[in-house]
């Protein structure tokens, strides 16, 4: 799949925004973008046995995969999970560690280490997957909001800002796992003067702090205690204008913090996600080259039948080395033939016209594929 490379955005979910100085002009453009940071994810990895690895991985697939089509709902799909198996040949690389999975110091407590791999796909299967899939793709160019977050816990409001990075971690994995970075204020005698106009959800009162940071987007919330435990009022912004205002209640203050990330990021995929060319769908005329007996024969026609792209499969001929057959798919020829450039068993190899008789039109093409060894 074709796509715009971009330079790779941070690694951190929340990091200090800069000053005018140093800001980045924003992004007027909705063209599809490729952002080598979200083909990357970090899961947890229950033991360091192949089996829980491999498991991890798929895992780590369905993360980015919906890291770049901004849903949650991506390892539901058939196509996705019939991925799972060819998802480590995708691996550029992967690396253990341990991590604050449960992110208590958030809260003041002890942080809870868990095993972890940090998982990095090749781009171009992913997207094929996607393809197929029939999921639209995020650009990668997006915004990064500016988080003006005031919290209070009873003793009075505070506005978080680049020294308490730690208090709005939630917000800050959740938004890594729905593609987004976000950033926060420097904590400037300007800044902290925004907290009232911050309480009061007044965007445009938050605008002149703002300014200095030469970003069009923000996410303006107060997060504060509630009979029900913790609530929030969240303001999405950008351009001047108000684009969605939401209320949130939940017992756990780290789901309450979390919320302003995931509305943030159903918005922006809503608006800025287009479909990949996928290719045209349903029945397709397939030649497989490489089968030179029985064995081949099985594997090749097994494969096609198992896959979750094919719908259905009849073959129309078994020649001395070749296998001509009908592939009915759910996804688009062209995100098909991507699949199949990593999947162990075919090979593309473009497609070709088929011999038309005489006086008929052309006839139409033939995906041409060879066996694996």
């Amino acid at each position: 799949m074709l796509l715009v490379w971009a330079g790779a955005a941070s690694a951190q979910g929340v990091k200090p925004a800069a000053s005018a100085a140093a800001a980045e002009a924003p992004s007027e453009s909705k063209r599809l973008v490729r952002d080598p940071a979200l083909y990357a994810t970090r899961v947890e990895l229950l033991s360091q046995d192949d089996k829980a690895r491999k498991a991890a991985i798929a895992r780590a697939l369905v993360q980015v995969v919906n890291q770049l089509t901004g849903r949650t709902d991506a390892g539901s799909n058939p196509v996705v999970r019939g991925a799972f198996a060819h998802a480590p040949d995708w691996v550029l690389d992967d690396k253990a560690g341990v991590s604050d999975a449960e992110g208590n110091t958030l809260v003041g407590g002890a942080p809870v280490l868990k095993a972890s791999l940090n998982v990095r796909f090749d781009p171009n299967p992913v997207d094929s997957l996607i393809a197929a899939a029939g999921f639209k793709y995020w650009t990668g160019e997006r915004p990064k909001p500016m988080l003006w977050l005031s919290i209070d816990d009873g003793r009075g409001p505070r506005l978080v800002t680049a020294g308490q990075l730690n208090v709005i971690k939630s917000l800050a994995d959740r938004g890594q796992q729905r593609g987004l970075r976000f950033l926060v204020p420097q904590g400037s005698a300007g800044d902290l003067a925004a907290l009232p106009a911050v309480l009061a959800l007044d965007a445009r009162g938050v605008a002149a702090a703002n300014a200095r940071y030469r970003n069009d987007t923000m996410l303006i919330g107060k997060v504060y205690r509630s009979v029900s435990g913790w609530s929030a009022w969240w303001l999405l912004w950008q351009d001047g204008a108000e684009l969605s205002r939401w209320p949130v209640t939940m017992p756990d203050a780290r789901q309450v913090i979390a919320s302003g990330a995931d509305n943030t990021a159903e918005y922006f995929a809503k608006r800025d996600a287009s479909r990949l060319d996928a290719g045209r769908a349903g029945v397709v005329r397939m030649e497989v080259a490489g089968i030179n007996g029985l064995d081949d024969y099985v594997r090749a026609v097994a494969f096609l039948q198992t896959h979750a792209s094919v719908r259905e499969l009849d073959i129309d001929a078994a020649q001395p080395g070749i296998l001509l057959l009908r592939v009915d798919l759910r996804s688009g020829v062209n995100a098909f033939r991507g699949l199949m450039r990593t999947s162990g068993v075919l090979q593309p190899l473009g497609p070709a016209s088929a011999p038309a008789a005489d006086g008929e039109p052309p006839a139409e093409s033939i995906e041409r594929f060879t066996l694996k060894d």
